[in-house]
């Protein structure tokens, strides 16, 4: 019996253990700017998204000329917003400003987390969505999903424009109308959501794989990592107590096999993730370059855990090993 309780302690140490190596890294990357920064920063070297990228922001600012304007007049104006997007990847400010989108990103994904564990989701109908109730008994769709935040890109490229326009008459009014054009506002009906035209939904996580609920209770209880190593930590002391004297390697083994487990497991899951199916254009070569990114500051992770597991696991045999050999040696004598 005391045997049995052993095991079962050790096995929930060694859960919590990597749990709480998992929650450490997760709460640094949700909640500091640094890992995001770290890992998504090469996403704006993606010849893809590098492509895609002078594109997706000449529409938005193209979307925003006045209908009013005279055909050759619009059509010039577009020809000076396609060639300021065209060497938007190519400027000097294009760092600093790919650094600004990510972090309002990282903002924008906990402010709606937060918000989704304050009000409660439900089903809304929209990918990655859920359901929230504002004060006046109304549903308003809240989505849980990262959402790439482009306003600092297409502040560069409009600025971009202005330099362009600079030696037109009136061209500076011009590029600050638009500027005008593209800032969310009351009445745009999106206020509710925090959604714009900057807003680029990248179904990460993919809510068709992962429930809204997990998401939502896992982020908001990042937090109390330390109190799962410290429970780790005490779980296998006793796990130790409980065992009779002649296994005393026996709960090491089991929580080592376990942590190694959760290494795996881990390893296996991160290996398999892929953008939602339904995504195109902007939104999956983002989305692809930030799953990729998180794969590569999580694996290094999973290794710690399927080595640490492994040395704990050979740690309990060799204890086992000389408690028995103890043994034998006491009953010879």
């Amino acid at each position: 019996m005391r045997t049995v309780l052993s095991i079962l302690l050790a096995v929930l140490a060694g859960l919590l253990a990597a749990l709480s190596l998992v929650g450490a890294r997760a709460e640094s990357l949700v909640y500091t700017p640094g890992p995001l920064q770290q890992i998504a920063a090469p996403m704006s070297e993606d010849p893809q998204l590098q492509e895609a990228l002078p594109g997706e922001i000449s529409a938005l600012v193209e979307d925003q000329l006045p209908e009013e304007m005279p055909g050759f007049v619009q059509s010039a104006a577009s020809g000076l917003v396609a060639g300021a997007a065209s060497g938007l990847v190519e400027d000097d400010r294009f760092p600093a400003a790919w650094s600004a989108v990510l972090e309002e990103t990282r903002l924008d994904w906990v402010s709606r987390i937060d918000r989704l564990a304050t009000e409660g989701t439900t089903p809304a109908g929209t990918s990655g969505a859920g359901g929230a109730v504002d004060g006046g008994g109304a549903e308003a769709a809240v989505s849980g999903t990262v959402h790439l935040q482009a306003a600092p890109l297409v502040d560069l490229g409009l600025d971009r424009l202005a330099e362009a326009l600079s030696g037109v008459p009136g061209g500076e009014a011009v590029a600050e109308m638009l500027r005008e054009g593209l800032t969310p506002g009351p009445g745009s009906g999106n206020e509710e959501t925090g959604e714009s035209l900057l807003s680029v939904d990248l179904a990460v996580p993919d809510p068709g794989a992962v429930p809204m609920d997990a998401v939502v209770l896992v982020v908001d209880n990042l937090y109390r990592w330390p109190w799962l190593a410290g429970t780790a930590a005490v779980l296998t002391l006793l796990a130790l107590w409980a065992a009779p004297r002649r296994r005393k390697g026996t709960p090491l083994f089991v929580a080592g096999l376990a942590v190694l487990a959760a290494g795996g497991v881990s390893r296996w899951a991160l290996g398999r993730m892929e953008p939602a199916t339904d995504l195109e254009g902007i939104a999956r070569v983002a989305a692809e370059s930030l799953l990729e990114g998180i794969r590569d500051y999580a694996m290094p992770d999973t290794l710690i855990l399927i080595v640490g597991g492994g040395v704990v696991a050979a740690l309990g045999l060799l204890v086992g090993l000389a408690s028995g050999l103890g043994s034998r040696g006491r009953a010879g004598h």
